[in-house]
């Protein structure tokens, strides 16, 4: 992975390419050769100095700021291990079986130098990196790290992100330089984990249009839950009919919810592709499904998965018993967004509050036929076939939804 750059929280902590600009630019000598696309891929204009740049550190209150002149990256570890273990259960005739797979954190760490021209921007620089690093005050699992994992040309193919980040050891200044002109040089160590140890791509590109749900396919009556009725299962072949086991006891009816919507009604329907040369060979994916209510309240949504190897068209491939899994929400406030996020497993409706301001809270999602929800990932390129349900009468003619396909890797 890729030393020179990193941002945490949306703030921009490593940045060799700026740092080198402005050393250069007050005769700071360093041994730095930065990635030339770097500041076009991160959407720059060409570095001045600080202050010009209003760089991230920079503050018109503080002088001391814009004799910071930046954060160059040394070094970091933590991406080249992975974070799967298993521990193997002794058998006692020899032998073992494999036990479950767990996933730790990942942690990071950096080693950077701070460059600055004089003994107080330092003071100020350490304050600030200190600062930067303990993350945004409002993200209680943590915040999203943005890194490269290799010199970026465009800016995309090579952007990495990591969630649930934190900081886990403190910056510690480890070796400090002054040199002649009074440029002071801090050698800095910090660490962080991340929560979720994944480290994903961006999203593919296939699938991330906004699709209009008030202009679907209009469907009904019909019960989307009972054409999984029709569906058969394999039945035991090795019991023998003359011989049948005792019946079991009767099991305690399943608790049912009374918000999980059921019955008869008209739908509006519409279907999302994701064609099978869009997802790596090798990588995973997880999905990220957004759908904007519109205008009028939204009742029992439902998204429902279908794999799509052959690529065909998706009215073609519609088998609620081939069907992967179901995302099903009994209710959407008009004028909000719901997020379920595959990515660090958490869904989330947001809903404008008048006159200013937004309101989030976390939505009961219910699984195939109301049971529980389980995060699904697709671990080949299967492509896939998603429609999205929602009842006809609550569908408002500015709905949208989409699902984006994020592919991730645990080492980088």
């Amino acid at each position: 992975m890729l030393a020179d750059y990193m941002d945490l929280a949306g703030a921009e902590i490593v940045n060799s390419a700026r740092a080198a600009v402005y050393a250069a630019g007050r005769g700071v000598p360093v041994q730095c050769d930065p990635c030339p696309d770097l500041p076009a891929a991160l959407g720059d204009m060409p570095y001045v100095d600080p202050a010009t740049d209003d760089a991230p550190w920079y503050d018109p209150a503080v002088p001391e700021s814009a004799g910071v002149l930046g954060v160059l990256g040394l070094d970091v570890a933590g991406f080249n291990a992975g974070t799967v273990s298993r521990e193997p259960v002794p058998l006692v005739g020899g032998g073992a079986v494999l036990g479950p797979v767990s996933r730790a954190h990942r942690e990071i760490g950096y080693t950077v130098l701070l460059i600055s021209d004089g003994e107080c921007s330092a003071s100020y620089g350490l304050e600030w990196l200190s600062s930067a690093l303990g993350g945004s005050a409002c993200a209680c699992n943590g915040d999203e790290m943005c890194v490269f994992s290799c010199c970026p040309t465009d800016g995309e193919r090579e952007l990495r992100h990591l969630y649930d980040v934190g900081l886990l050891d403190s910056p510690q200044v480890t070796a400090q330089q002054r040199l002649a002109g009074g440029a002071v040089l801090t050698t800095v160590t910090f660490s962080l984990a991340a929560g979720v140890p994944w480290i994903y791509h961006e999203p593919l590109a296939t699938g991330s249009d906004w699709v209009p749900l008030g202009g679907g396919d209009r469907v009904g009556p019909v019960d989307p839950d009972q054409v999984y009725q029709q569906c058969l299962t394999p039945e035991p072949c090795a019991q023998d009919p003359l011989c049948p086991p005792p019946p079991l006891p009767p099991a305690p009816p399943a608790p049912a919810s009374p918000c999980y919507a059921t019955g008869m009604d008209t739908f509006q329907r519409s279907r999302i592709a994701v064609s099978p040369l869009a997802q790596s060979e090798w990588l995973e994916t997880v999905p990220v499904l957004e759908v904007r209510a519109g205008s009028t309240d939204m009742r029992r949504l439902l998204v429902r998965f279908w794999t799509n190897p052959q690529g065909t068209p998706c009215e073609d491939n519609s088998d609620p018993c081939n069907a992967c899994t179901d995302i099903n929400l009994p209710y959407l406030p008009r004028g909000s967004t719901l997020r379920v996020d595959g990515r660090v497993r958490r869904a989330v409706i947001e809903c404008p509050q008048v006159p200013i301001g937004t309101a989030t809270s976390t939505p009961i999602i219910y699984g195939t036929k109301g049971a529980l929800f389980e995060w699904p990932t697709f671990a080949c390129p299967t492509g896939l076939c998603i429609e999205v349900w929602s009842r006809s009468d609550y569908t408002a003619p500015d709905a949208t939804a989409r699902v984006q396909l994020v592919p991730r890797a645990d080492l980088g």
